[in-house]
């Protein structure tokens, strides 16, 4: 990026085996390694945003999460509620976001919250008492709120209370990075114990040297982190990622549901290849595309607890573990046992099924000086504002946010990412098209398969198979079939091949009874040769049995 230059760098010493090509180890300082925690707090949507633009697409390096991402990038905005619903998922908002800022080099891209007020905030008095922090907010005089306005910082706003800590982790010494993202405290006890791990003697077939990591760096690191089992030396030796195999995927199963789920269901229609139990598409309504498209604004963190096998995922099971092994004060404070999203994500999705905490709603009071002769005394917000500032002629406006509860008549304040009463396609690898866009004649024929072939289902969607789906898009680019064919009923096979089947079956059968039954009767012919009467009378009772089968069928006739 052009601006990267501009950004701060660490010094990160390096521990090299040059004959391998390979990073040993790193000694980091806590600078660095806060850095390293922020990319957990990351969301998912923000992480794929951040990785298409330090490099070329590469869709499979989160899963199905590039086309989740793009799908709603091509959506017309027309098929969202609102403006700002769309883009809340393509620059998602973390709630650790002021904890980001006070790094000394923060990757996330995402601006800061805006505050807006209307174009008749001076001449109209009803108007200068609401603000909004997006520019597509109607304000009770019928216009948009589109005037942007400063606000001043509070005392300690985002600021560290100790300027000597670090913004994750308190402790001040160094710490030890092994080449797969295990972080440790520095010590001289744990060098020596990796070292003897990896099977070195000593270090005379190492090197140690020091590099300056920015921006880039972390950019390529993070990505590193989803494909490589060697990010650093991926990283700082490579320069590129170098994709591992990945492991079969293996569906996770949950012995039963959990109690009220029944109340918490959605409904999916999905079309289903009989041969091989291949999910084609969903076909589904605005709740599952709401809950598909949270899945932007999930951390990282949050996102890996469902992966089970961290080896689905690069090294980003070792970077978790290792930030939860560090257990400072200040860290243990930081850390929450679920997914915490900001309040905006209080969309329409029936309840939660996820674990996903949704901060209350925060409907601050600003302050501003107004003047009575037109114009503001500072054109700034302020938390509170003394009486002794005021000057002659002015007065001070108290504003609430025009998108709060509090400013709602309606009984019901929740809606949806995506308009109602709209139906959408799915496909197996999540990318998501309303069908008033779309060609199901097209879609149908591109597939070049018999009809015979495709089978309807209906899948309830609970807590289960949700943890399913999102833990397949993380880790496969075949969601759909991953996540939720372990749900399907049985299937009965194509006609055809069941009835291709079921003639070989039947003609073994048949075949397999008489050969038995013939060696048999060779063995008794044989042993009995030279006994006339058993012979005679084995062929007066086969001339029997012949002779009983036409008077039976004549019988009947």
């Amino acid at each position: 990026m052009a601006n990267s230059a501009a950004k701060p760098k660490f010094s990160l010493r390096l521990l090299i085996d040059e004959e391998k090509n390979r990073v040993v180890l790193a000694e980091a300082g806590r600078d660095f390694v806060d850095v390293l925690c922020s990319l957990l707090t990351l969301p998912m949507g923000t992480i794929v945003r951040l990785l298409e633009k330090h490099q070329n697409p590469q869709s499979s390096i989160v899963g199905c999460f590039h086309n989740l991402y793009k799908s709603v990038s091509d959506m017309d905005v027309d098929n969202f509620e609102t403006q700002n619903g769309k883009n809340f998922l393509l620059y998602p908002r973390s709630a650790k976001a002021s904890h980001c800022r006070n790094l000394k080099l923060n990757i996330d891209d995402t601006e800061e919250t805006k505050f807006f007020v209307c174009p008749n905030f001076i001449s109209a008095e009803a108007c200068c008492k609401v603000y909004s922090n997006v520019s597509t907010s109607r304000c009770r005089c019928g216009s948009s709120i589109t005037c942007e306005i400063q606000v001043e910082r509070e005392q300690g706003d985002g600021c560290l209370e100790d300027k000597a800590d670090g913004v994750f982790l308190s402790c001040r010494t160094s710490f030890i990075i092994t080449d797969d993202l295990k972080v440790a405290l520095n010590s001289l006890g744990l060098v020596l114990n990796v070292l003897n791990d990896l099977g070195y003697a000593g270090f005379d077939k190492l090197h140690e040297t020091v590099v300056d990591v920015g921006f880039e760096e972390v950019l390529t690191l993070l990505g590193c982190m989803f494909t490589s089992e060697s990010p650093l030396t991926d990283t700082f030796l490579r320069k590129n990622c170098m994709s591992k195999k990945r492991k079969l995927f293996t569906p996770l199963v949950q012995e039963s549901k959990v109690a009220g789920d029944a109340d918490e269901l959605i409904s999916l229609k999905v079309y289903v290849r009989k041969t091989d139990r291949v999910i084609l598409y969903a076909e589904c309504r605005e709740d599952f595309v709401d809950f598909l498209f949270t899945f932007l604004a999930i951390p990282l963190e949050f996102a890996w607890e469902f992966s089970v096998d961290s080896m689905n995922m690069g090294c980003v099971g070792n970077l978790c573990r290792s930030v939860k092994d560090l257990s400072f004060e200040k860290q243990k404070e930081a850390r929450v046992s679920k997914c915490v999203l900001p309040y905006f994500y209080n969309f329409r999705v029936r309840a939660q099924l996820l674990d996903v905490v949704i901060q209350e709603q925060e409907t601050p009071e600003y302050e501003c000086l107004v003047s009575r002769y037109g114009g503001t005394g500072r054109n700034t917000l302020f938390k509170k504002i003394e009486n002794k500032v005021l000057s002659r002629g002015e007065r001070i406006a108290k504003l609430i946010s025009v998108d709060s509860k509090s400013m709602d008549t309606s009984d019901s304040v929740s809606f949806g990412l995506v308009k109602g009463e709209t139906n959408f396609i799915v496909s197996d690898d999540l990318v998501v098209t309303p069908m008033n866009s779309s060609s199901t004649i097209s879609l149908l024929s591109k597939l070049q398969m018999t009809i015979g072939d495709i089978e309807e289902q209906v899948i309830s969607i609970g807590k289960a198979e949700a943890t399913s789906l999102l833990r397949a898009s993380l880790i496969t680019t075949s969601a759909l079939t991953n996540g939720l064919s372990s749900y399907l009923s049985k299937m009965d096979l194509p006609k055809e091949e069941t009835q291709s089947t079921s003639k070989i079956q039947k003609s073994d059968k048949t075949n397999e009874a008489p050969k038995e039954e013939t060696q048999a009767m060779f063995k008794i012919q044989k042993s009995d040769k030279p006994n006339e009467a058993p012979k005679e009378e084995t062929q007066a009772t086969s001339k029997i049995q012949k002779s009983d089968k036409p008077n039976e069928a004549w019988q009947l006739l």
